[in-house]
């Protein structure tokens, strides 16, 4: 394929001899990448081409993430089909969410960052605070299956899986610096820098992210991080990584208004550090073996006093006010994952990989747990894919995980897909799929007790959750078509779905206030979403790349919840979405690239007491120079985000505005 061949979704023009770099947990042959058309390796843990494939896949590459002018991850996914995004601090992190929310958290797609799962149980559960792992600088690229996955990742893998591959330590020796200031508070600053010793590689990473945050919400928004990674070759073709970080995310939420002042205007903190390794070997020219350790901490602080006053009688009728009551929302996670994988080549149409994961998650939070303090969940895993080539035009891909959890039992999900390869760049899938998510600690076991600020007398429990629920269950099936004609400038993939939800979990709706019933959770919604997914990539030229997706997506609910948790749950995802990318590079060393974004249909998720639908459109571009500072490699870009009216993000009172923003990169 030459310059012009473009994968699905985003990685344009590479060539096997750019192979993406490995992440640990999918340790691949060199013969996997003696193809014309490079691999992607977060969907079924095998190097595969993808027209073999089973499932739809979105690549964004550092180029079209550099191009696009975003500060961070979830910015970067507005593009992708299906896909909803929030740059809220309100309830969580800025959130991306597939095929709708549900509730105020993104917990029903699992989130990786080199392999390692960055999902955290800490209240209803969420990939929040994940997101933020890696500085756009340090990634590769990211790779996004958009359907269900828990036949290969497990728990939380429920509606998709997106993996995040940082940059390979041996490509980035050196110094890097960048620093960007903007309207809207927008100060960015970060420094990496690259070095080798011998059989080793070295890269040491730090940045920050800062702005005022949306217009109408509280509070200025803020995070940092640090990251180190090594490559170390070792004897008989052993390869070690080595991988610790930090992040500290700090920003505002709660409301001004006197009418809100059980949730006051205040600071909150989220953190996270990791240290991962992640060994791997090829055994011979047909089989590898890989070993993954990890250790992940996170935390939230939240802790503020509540301020209305709103007397709530006890069982005799007495008025109890419980203004200056202490609310704590914070909490500990520390968790524990090891991972052995060994792929195989069983013959020249057969390749299968098997293993098993172990993961602990442990939750700390008195607050949170009242009766007992915390909360420990065990995950044994055994996992297995394989790829059966019947013919030259038909490719069978099955697989199935099987988990035994401490918490929620056994489940087991299988994977079934077909793809039938009519023509040369033509190819046709076909498949099904069941997935699982169980509870949260907090979502099953959770427990919250309030006393007034005398400590005299408690609310009873104000959130109670008993440890009766059970997972929620999806069975998906998918119909697709992946198009890459050959000498074609054109390449893309229809995706048409539809997912069944059963045993679905949704909380009461009796308010934050403290009150006679106590909040807790049920399985009780079912849902089905179906719809269509369209992207389309077209390179006319080498140096231009235009991206275009579509998404029409229905909800229909069926719940014993009140009406207004059904009508934010139908509309949930947009009823149909689209955005476009256009870049080019021109001769003289300009970049110049045009973003557009509509949303129709959608429910805002903060919104209690109204049936609203809200709409959007976003306009960004960016125009950048490359320049030689001192001798070094510089680029100048500037940035201009929204160019259209504000519109509401995460809450219909709060807006996304416009702003505009500078950025200088220096590398030596």
């Amino acid at each position: 394929m030459g310059s012009t061949c473009v994968l699905a979704g985003m990685a344009f023009a590479e060539t096997p001899s750019q192979a993406p770099a490995r992440p640990p947990g999918a340790t691949i042959s060199e013969t996997d990448y003696l193809v014309d058309v490079p691999s992607v390796i977060s969907v079924s843990r095998l190097a595969q081409t993808l027209d073999e494939t089973p499932g739809a896949v979105t690549i964004l590459d550092r180029e079209f993430i550099r191009m696009t002018g975003a500060r961070d991850v979830v910015d970067v996914l507005r593009f992708v089909p299906g896909f909803q995004t929030t740059s809220s601090y309100e309830t969580d992190a800025p959130m991306a969410t597939y095929h709708g929310r549900n509730d105020d958290w993104a917990n029903r797609i699992q989130v990786l960052v080199d392999g390692r799962s960055v999902y955290s149980s800490l209240l209803q559960g969420s990939a929040g605070i994940g997101w933020q792992t890696l500085a756009l600088d340090d990634i590769e690229r990211i790779e996004v299956l958009r359907g269900s996955n828990s036949a290969t990742y497990g728990a939380r893998a429920f509606l998709g899986v997106v993996n995040i591959i940082s940059r390979d330590v041996r490509d980035t020796t050196g110094v890097a610096a960048s620093v960007s200031r903007g309207e809207n508070g927008v100060a960015d600053a970060g420094a990496s820098l690259g070095w080798t010793d011998q059989d080793a590689s070295f890269r040491l990473s730090a940045d920050s992210v800062s702005d005022d945050g949306l217009k109408g919400a509280f509070g200025k928004n803020h995070t940092e991080r640090m990251n180190f990674s090594s490559h170390f070759a070792l004897e008989h073709g052993a390869e070690l990584d080595l991988r610790a970080g930090g992040l500290g995310i700090y920003a505002g939420r709660g409301s001004s208004d006197s009418a809100q002042y059980g949730n006051p205007e205040r600071r909150w903190s989220l953190g996270s550090q990791f240290v991962q390794a992640d060994w791997r070997k090829s055994l011979d020219e047909s089989q590898d073996l890989a070993l993954t350790l990890s250790h992940t901490e996170n935390s939230s602080r939240d802790h503020f006093a509540y301020l209305t006053h709103d007397p709530i009688p006890d069982n005799n009728g007495i008025p109890r006010d419980y203004y200056g009551a202490s609310v704590d929302f914070g909490g500990d996670e520390y968790v524990d994952t090891v991972t052995v994988q060994h792929t195989v080549r069983l013959s020249p149409s057969l390749r299968s990989v098997w293993g098993g994961e172990f993961r602990r998650e442990r939750v700390v939070s008195p607050a949170l747990f009242s009766a007992t303090g915390g909360a420990t969940t065990d995950f044994y895993r055994l996992f297995g894919s394989a790829e059966w080539r019947l013919s030259d035009s038909l490719l069978l891909n099955a697989g199935a995980l099987a988990e035994h959890s401490d918490a929620d039992g056994d489940s087991l999900s299988p994977r079934l897909m077909l793809n039938w390869r009519v023509a040369p760049g033509h190819t046709l899938r076909a498949g099904a799929s069941t997935a699982f998510r169980p509870p949260s600690a907090y979502e099953k076991y959770g427990q919250v007790l309030y006393v007034d600020a005398q400590r005299q007398y408690p609310t009873g429990h104000f959130i109670f959750n008993n440890g009766t629920l059970v997972p929620e269950k999806l069975f998906s099936q998918e119909l697709g078509y992946y198009f890459a004609p050959l000498n074609s400038a054109f390449s893309g993939d229809v995706r048409v779905f539809q997912e069944q939800i059963t045993d679905g979990i949704s909380h009461t709706e009796n308010g934050i206030i403290p009150g006679i019933q106590p909040q807790y959770n049920l399985n009780r919604t079912q849902d089905q979403i179906s719809g269509m997914e369209l992207q389309v990539n077209w390179v006319p030229a080498p140096a231009t790349r235009v991206f275009l997706s579509q998404t029409w997506t229905a909800i229909d609910v069926s719940a014993s919840s009140g009406v207004e948790s059904q009508f934010r749950t139908a509309h949930g995802a947009p009823r149909y979405a689209a955005s476009l990318v256009v870049m080019h590079s021109f001769a003289n060393g300009w970049h110049a690239s045009v973003m557009h974004q509509v949303a129709d249909d959608v429910a805002l998720m903060s919104i209690s007491d109204n049936q609203w639908l809200f709409s959007m459109q976003r306009t960004d571009l960016r125009l950048a120079k490359d320049l030689r500072l001192g001798g070094y490699k510089s680029e100048l870009a500037a940035v201009l985000q929204n160019l259209g009216e504000p519109y509401q993000d995460g809450d219909h009172k709060y807006y996304f505005n416009r702003r505009a923003l500078m950025t200088l990169k220096i590398e030596y």
